[in-house]
């Protein structure tokens, strides 16, 4: 008992001392978390201890959360951006302050704001869309902050990492065999689909050969007739 008490205070402060800061309902958690996709009601990051840049300029500052699959590959992002001298300072200031994605239980939250670059999608839609479609049992949550200056008109220079990337691991499972049953299902219904549209052109089909059959008839009895 005194040793899972001492992990969970050693877990704990971790994450009170991290640079990237993840809240899943309300909660801090660690980066050895695994969350459970089913469970994230809320979820929300922030930052602290960032490397500060000696000049901003016209440069951009960019808050990026990235969905991976197994094998590191992003499949889903959604980011924000605050560009301007005066705008990255005043952002950079609000250290500690927790910014929250959309979620299914509060649609109407936006991440983030200012120049958001997200789409209408919320984060459990995404995870259970990962699980269907990209087969991930399990899914990275890879946190960034960001600069970059800004060289020319729309171009701007690499990145300059202001903090290391942070990894936190949501365990997928749930939705990945929901999907596996929806595409299923979705193939037997095709199936289906397929086969009574086949019964309908066949039927379509002898119809066709059948009047055309008739037809043929009635011109047989008409040159026998002699009309």
């Amino acid at each position: 008992m005194r040793k899972l008490l001492l992990l969970f205070t050693v877990g704990l402060a971790t994450q009170l001392h991290a640079q990237i800061k993840l809240k899943i309902n309300d909660k801090l958690v660690s980066e050895n978390t695994v969350i459970k996709a089913e469970d994230i009601k809320k979820i929300e990051v922030g930052f602290d201890k960032y490397k500060p840049m000696e000049y901003y300029g016209l440069g951009r500052v960019f808050l990026f959360v990235e969905l991976l699959n197994e094998t590191g590959e992003r499949k889903e992002k959604c980011y924000m951006i605050k560009e301007g001298t005066n705008a990255i300072k005043a952002f950079l200031d609000d250290k500690n302050v927790f910014y929250p994605l959309k979620s299914d239980v509060h649609p109407q939250t936006d991440f983030f704001g200012e120049m958001i670059r997200t789409d209408d999608e919320k984060i459990v839609t995404k995870l259970k869309y990962m699980g269907k479609y990209y087969n991930c049992k399990q899914v990275k949550l890879r946190i960034s902050l960001y600069y970059r200056d800004k060289i020319g008109y729309e171009k701007y220079g690499d990145p300059v990492m202001m903090i290391k990337d942070q990894y936190f691991t949501i365990d997928n499972t749930v939705f990945y065999e929901q999907g596996q049953k929806e595409k299923e299902q979705e193939k037997v219904a095709e199936e289906a689909r397929k086969a009574e549209d086949a019964k309908k052109a066949e039927d379509a089909q002898k119809a066709k050969e059948a009047e055309a059959k008739k037809g043929k008839g009635k011109k047989l009895v008409r040159s026998v007739l002699g009309f």
